[in-house]
C-alpha cells in the first residue's frame, strides 16, 4: 500500500453505533429498508447468515467474525436460507430503541451485532466514493484473519456479559473492523478501480506527496499541472478522477486534516496550529475551520479535551 494510501485512511474518521445484538433462531428473513445516511453493518458473531443487496448479484455467505458493511446506506436483506421470506424489520433511531441479547454459547442459533457507521466529513472523496454498495470482510482472509479473529473474541467477551461499559467497547471494536475492512478492499482493487487506479498513478502520487509533505507551499492550479506534467484542464479532471475533489479543495481539506490532528493533540496553540496547517492569517483559518467542519478550531479543541 502507497504511503498516500496510508495518508488517505489515517484522515479517515468513523464513528461507530451498536445497536442491536440478537440471538437467531430458524426460520428468519429480515429485510432492511434504504437509509442513505448511515453505513449500516451486521457482524456474525456465532453461527452463520445470508446476505442479499436487490441487484447486486448473488447472496453472499457470512460465517463467524465476517462483516458485511453497506457504505450508501441500500436496503439489504439477510436470512438463513437462501429463498427464505423475508419481513421488513425495524431501526432503532436511539439508545432507548437497541437492545442487546445475552451471546448464548453451545446454542446452535446464530447471533449478530448490528449497528451503523458515520464517516467524518473529513474522510476523503477517494475512499467514500469508491464504496461498493456492499463490503464484506472475512475472518478468513490470511490478511485479517488474526486482526479479525481477536477483535470478534474481545466482542463475543462484550456480549457474554454485557453491561452499560460494554457498549463503548462495542463501537470502538467495531470501527476498528470497518477501518480493516476497508483497507483490505483497498488493497484488492488497487488494480481494478478507477479511483484507486488513478490514485496509483505515479503521476498523481507525485503531487499528492508534494501537498502532503508541504501543505504551507503556496499552491494553485497551474504549478500543481507543472508538476502532474499535463494542462490545467486535463490535469484537473484527471485529479478529481482519482480524489473525488478539485486541486484547489483538496489542498484546503488536507490542511483542515492536519490541523484538526494538531488540535487534538492539544500542545498547540490555534495561531501556531494555522500557520503550520498553511493560512498566514488566523481569522482565514479560523473561516475555513468552521466551513469545512462545522465547528471553531477553538471548539473542536475542547471538545479533544473530554
Amino acid at each position: 500500500m502507497t504511503d498516500v494510501i496510508l495518508d488517505l485512511l489515517n484522515m479517515m474518521r468513523v464513528r461507530s453505533t451498536a445497536y442491536i445484538g440478537k440471538n437467531l433462531s430458524s426460520p428468519w428473513g429480515v429485510h432492511i429498508d434504504e437509509h442513505p445516511n448511515l453505513a449500516r453493518f451486521h457482524i456474525v458473531v456465532a453461527g452463520h447468515t445470508w446476505v442479499d443487496l436487490p441487484g447486486g448479484g448473488s447472496p453472499e455467505k457470512l460465517n463467524v467474525g465476517d462483516i458485511a458493511i453497506f457504505p450508501n446506506g441500500k436496503a439489504h436483506s439477510y436470512f438463513d436460507e437462501i429463498g427464505r421470506e423475508t419481513k421488513t424489520g425495524s431501526f432503532p433511531t436511539g439508545a432507548e430503541n437497541s437492545y442487546f441479547h445475552p451471546l448464548v454459547h453451545d446454542s446452535s442459533d446464530t447471533h449478530l451485532l448490528c449497528g451503523y457507521f458515520e464517516m467524518s466529513n473529513g474522510t476523503p472523496p477517494a475512499i467514500t466514493a469508491s464504496l461498493p454498495d456492499m463490503l464484506i470482510g472475512r475472518a478468513s482472509d490470511t490478511a485479517l484473519s488474526k486482526k479479525f479473529s481477536m477483535l470478534v473474541g474481545l466482542i463475543s467477551a462484550e456480549l457474554s456479559e454485557f453491561s452499560e461499559q460494554s457498549l463503548v467497547v462495542l463501537n470502538r471494536m467495531t470501527e476498528m473492523l470497518c477501518i480493516y475492512t476497508i483497507q483490505d478492499w483497498m488493497d484488492r482493487t488497487m488494480d481494478e478501480d478507477d479511483h484507486m487506479m488513478a490514485l496509483a498513478d505515479p503521476k498523481t502520487k507525485l503531487v499528492l506527496d508534494a501537498i502532503h509533505n508541504d501543505p504551507t507551499r503556496h499552491w494553485s492550479v497551474n504549478n500543481l499541472a507543472q508538476l502532474y506534467g499535463q494542462s490545467r484542464t486535463a490535469f484537473a479532471a484527471r485529479f478529481k478522477q482519482a480524489t473525488g475533489m478539485s486541486p484547489m479543495n483538496y489542498v484546503r481539506r488536507w490542511r483542515i486534516n492536519l490541523s484538526c490532528r494538531m488540535l487534538e493533540d492539544n500542545s498547540l496553540s490555534i495561531d501556531e496550529i494555522a500557520f503550520k496547517s498553511g493560512y498566514a492569517d488566523t481569522n482565514a483559518f479560523n473561516r475555513a475551520f468552521k466551513r469545512e467542519i462545522g465547528s471553531s478550531p477553538g471548539a473542536y479543541k475542547r471538545l479533544a479535551r473530554v
